[in-house]
């Protein structure tokens, strides 16, 4: 058994080069018996009773072995998956910043971990004021293109669809909300989007001077300040008052 290798991938290529009548698997399990038990999550007097076994009567229980840690595996590798996507789909809508009725996502969420998982097959952006569904694989196309092309892309979900901006709104894609199947409701991740919240003004004590104005009143604007139109932040502050607001 000199040179061999240890480990599962030893055990593996005894096993394709199985011969009849022989104890090559066997010969490989007694010599590496305490590595393989950890290895395939078995107790080690387990694997020592295929020791003395032909290839032919070890093989069927090897196999057997094998495939129950693959399976063991991707079960957790998917649980990994899973998590991953559920922490950035609540992180995606702790984050999102408002304005009017729509919403701007975190673009290296929205098109990173979110879309982690394979098995799902839809993503609904909803909230009080929007709900948008859109096929994973096609939020998967944008995420192979668009982020490398336009390191300025913006997202924000308004009413019933998911935009893209970018070349300082040059540059434009908008996925329309879609129907979900009845037959793959059950693939669907939910980010629920909170509303922002409502803040509200205290009235001024009755007993209030002349003069006097509450922290949470209106701040009165100058008489030379700019239109609020010209004081908006630019093109993305316009775009997304467009899509709350458009009909």
């Amino acid at each position: 058994m000199a040179g061999r290798r240890s480990g599962l991938a030893g055990l593996e290529r005894v096993l394709r080069a199985l011969e009849p009548g022989s104890h090559n698997i066997g010969d490989y399990i007694a010599e590496h018996d305490e590595e393989l038990a950890v290895l395939l999550g078995v107790d080690a007097s387990e694997l020592r009773a295929l020791a003395g076994q032909l290839d032919e009567e070890a093989a069927p229980r090897v196999r057997a072995l094998l495939q129950q840690r693959a399976e063991a595996r991707t079960l957790r590798h998917q649980a990994a998956r899973r998590d991953r996507v559920l922490a950035a789909a609540q992180r995606l809508a702790m984050t999102a910043v408002w304005r009017d009725s729509a919403a701007l996502l975190d673009m290296s969420l929205l098109l990173g971990d979110l879309l982690a998982d394979v098995t799902i097959q839809h993503i609904s952006l909803v909230s009080r004021v929007f709900a948008v569904h859109l096929p994973r694989k096609k939020l998967v196309e944008v995420a192979e293109v668009l982020p490398r092309q336009f390191p300025d892309l913006v997202s924000w979900v308004a009413r019933d669809a998911l935009h893209f901006r970018w070349r300082q709104g040059r540059g434009g894609l908008s996925l329309y909300s879609q129907v979900v199947p009845a037959s793959e409701s059950a693939h669907v991740l939910h980010v629920s989007i909170p509303a922002p919240a409502i803040r509200k003004h205290r009235p001024a004590p009755a007993s209030a001077s002349p003069g006097y104005r509450s922290q949470d009143a209106p701040r009165p604007v100058p008489a030379n300040a700019a239109p609020a139109a010209a004081r908006a932040t630019g093109w993305l502050a316009e775009a997304l008052t467009e899509a709350a607001f458009s009909a």
